[in-house]
């Protein structure tokens, strides 16, 4: 056999081995994976999420026409916005329990005020200041003269900022008395009832709680200005880096400013506002809502929470769907209360209080206690089907079905056609996402409420 003959032969036998290759590559590749069970597919992954715990704070936390805002709030939000990173921001309003979180690690960043100089930096890792302030004295009005001695000054949990008397009369007469288990607060609420005769606390928290406590001053400075800093987790230096240089870049704003003025001015609109007359109310519905909600055993904010969401408290508001009046309740559940749309706003309330009653009475031993007003509101919304349907697919899919950040994820999933045709689906299909949403504003003014609304 000649060498051209050879050469033919060889890129005949190449050919047909390409053409193997080829054929068994696109066969391995292309092989259907169907068979493989979706929770074998899941893959572990890492959350972007920022773990945030925040104090109770009169001037950075607190609900205003029916939305959560505050300066470390709102601050928060914003760094949320610039990292893209979501932020999960836990409230505390115990500053025993504040203070042993600020020292552990658990959260990415802690945002609790008290002197830090004894830790730094051995213990904690603080940020870029946020702000500063100073201590003064709170006092009745008519005492703005400084008669009564001694002078005992009351300083609520956790105040370990340095004081000084020098500049008042008679220095030495000025005795501190901390108060662990109070806050600021119960300590001017004291003051009112004529219990102690001053107090002190931060500018800040002053000019935030005078609007609603009208027999109070604000006395003179009694102490240097210091930082309001957040306290950082000691195993996120990178991280840490990018929040202080957000933290230096961000005060050089004019945002930075205007939040200042909103929440850190003795003239602040929103905090003037904020409660209106009394800064436990919620409406002028708040009497019938505690009457119902205690009769019906549940928690009076939670249907304030509600009918914020549903109607803004418009008695006579007309709904999509045909929903109506103060809580929107469809017509098929109002005929199954007696409800019309003539009947009284008090009828409204008692016949809404009385399905959320019997929402909490299908969920109450399905789901873990700390979560059931979610899997209510959600119910609300939805109708408690649909809720029921996505704790019966968390349950067939082995996830935590007492959960409500379990449940909701196939909530939205009842979407998809691979769901909601599901045996386990009675509801079929339903798009959760609006409703996942839905709960999550209402809740996180209902958490707001619990903390400013007695």
């Amino acid at each position: 056999m000649n060498r051209k003959h050879l050469s033919y032969l060889f890129l005949i036998i190449a050919s047909i081995l390409l053409a193997i290759v080829v054929l068994w590559r696109g066969h391995v590749f292309n092989m259907p994976n169907i068979h493989i069970p979706k929770h074998e597919k899941k893959q572990p992954k890492r959350s972007d999420t920022l773990s945030v715990c925040l104090f109770y704070h009169a001037a950075d936390y607190f609900v205003y026409q029916g939305s959560v805002i505050g300066f470390q709030y709102d601050m928060l939000k914003q760094l949320e916005k610039n990292l893209h990173r979501p932020v999960d921001i836990t409230i505390e309003a115990d500053a025993e329990t504040m203070f042993l979180t600020a020292l552990s690690n658990k959260y990415d960043i802690v945002c609790f005020d008290f002197d830090k100089a004894n830790y730094v930096p051995n213990y904690i890792t603080v940020s870029e200041p946020i702000a500063y302030t100073y201590p003064v004295l709170i006092m009745r009005k008519k005492d703005a003269a400084y008669d009564t001695l001694p002078h005992i000054v009351n300083t609520s949990a956790k105040y370990y900022n340095q004081l000084d008397f020098s500049s008042l009369n008679n220095p030495s007469s000025w005795i501190v008395k901390h108060n662990p288990d109070f806050a600021i607060e119960d300590l001017m609420d004291m003051l009112v009832d004529k219990t102690i005769d001053y107090a002190v606390c931060n500018y800040n928290e002053a000019i935030t709680l005078m609007p609603f406590y009208t027999q109070l001053t604000i006395g003179p400075r009694v102490g240097e200005n210091f930082p309001r800093t957040w306290i950082l987790n000691n195993h996120n230096n990178v991280l840490n880096d990018s929040i202080n240089q957000w933290l230096s870049e961000y005060k050089e704003t004019n945002k930075y400013q205007a939040l200042c003025r909103k929440y850190l001015s003795p003239h602040s609109y929103v905090i003037s506002q904020s409660f209106g007359k009394s800064k436990n109310s919620t409406s002028q519905y708040d009497a019938v809502l505690k009457k119902a909600a205690s009769k019906l055993g549940f928690d009076w904010r939670l249907i304030s929470s509600i009918i914020y969401q549903e109607s803004h408290f418009i008695p006579d508001l007309i709904g999509f769907g045909g929903s109506f009046g103060i809580m929107q309740m469809m017509p098929a559940t109002c005929e199954s209360y007696g409800i019309t749309d003539s009947s009284s706003v008090e009828d409204q309330i008692w016949a809404g209080a009385k399905y959320i009653s019997y929402l909490c009475n299908i969920f109450k031993d399905k789901v873990d206690t700390a979560d059931l007003y979610y899997f209510v509101a959600g119910a609300y919304n939805s109708g408690p089907g649909h809720i029921l349907d996505a704790i019966a697919l968390c349950k067939k899919h082995d996830d935590d079905a007492t959960k409500w950040t379990n449940v909701s994820e196939y909530l939205i999933k009842k979407s998809h056609k691979e769901y909601y045709r599901d045996d386990v689906v009675k509801c079929g299909y339903y798009p959760g996402k609006h409703t996942v949403n839905y709960v999550d504003q209402v809740m996180t003014r209902y958490n707001g409420y619990t903390l400013t609304k007695k």
